[in-house]
């Protein structure tokens, strides 16, 4: 399976990638885990992305698609989560996996409100320590996510590749909608 999973930040994105990934046997392929562990190691690619991480702005598409590629390049399956962000990047993304030949068979969408997302957010940022969780670059990355990466939605819901599923619910009433989302496009464990 190739999945692309989206949602607002604080929809549980990671947490249901990493139970995809174990329940279908493919690689959870994290842009943000790439991008954060490039700024720790102080790489070329972490020092020109560090500054736009703790703005909680986005990372230019060309690097992203370039990442993504070489990521993508040897796998079979996988769970992409964290790109695309816009309908530019959306679609240099779909151009990219069809000239790769492995295009998506599914994207799945967590729902979850503002308040919900802010609350999580706040806790993960206090128990990890995450600069890009806090309060302000929170408030950014949502407003970013409304103007920008709702459209992505909708071009995925109007393609009818769409699956919706309420994260608001218990972490595992989610990964249990998703697993009956995926089975009833004829995912196999």
């Amino acid at each position: 399976m190739r999945i692309l999973i989206l949602g607002p930040q604080g929809s549980g994105k990671g947490t249901q990638a990493r139970r995809i990934a174990d329940v279908y046997d493919v690689p959870h392929v994290a842009t943000g885990d790439i991008l954060r562990r490039a700024v720790a190691e102080g790489s070329e690619l972490g020092e020109r992305v560090a500054p736009i991480l703790e703005r909680g702005d986005l990372v230019p598409d060309d690097l992203m698609v370039d990442l993504i590629r070489e990521r993508l390049a040897d796998e079979d399956g996988f769970v992409l989560d964290g790109f695309p962000r816009t309908v530019p990047q959306a679609e240099a993304l779909d151009a990219m996996l069809d000239e790769i030949g492995k295009p998506l068979d599914a994207v799945l969408l967590l729902e979850v409100s503002d308040d919900v997302a802010l609350e999580r957010l706040l806790g993960r940022g206090a128990e990890e320590g995450r600069p890009d969780d806090a309060p302000d670059a929170i408030r950014n990355r949502l407003r970013l996510y409304h103007g920008l990466t709702e459209p992505v939605v909708e071009r995925y819901r109007g393609e009818g590749t769409l699956l919706a599923v309420d994260g608001e619910q218990p972490i595992d009433a989610v990964s249990t909608a998703i697993e009956d989302a995926l089975e009833s496009l004829g995912a196999r464990r």
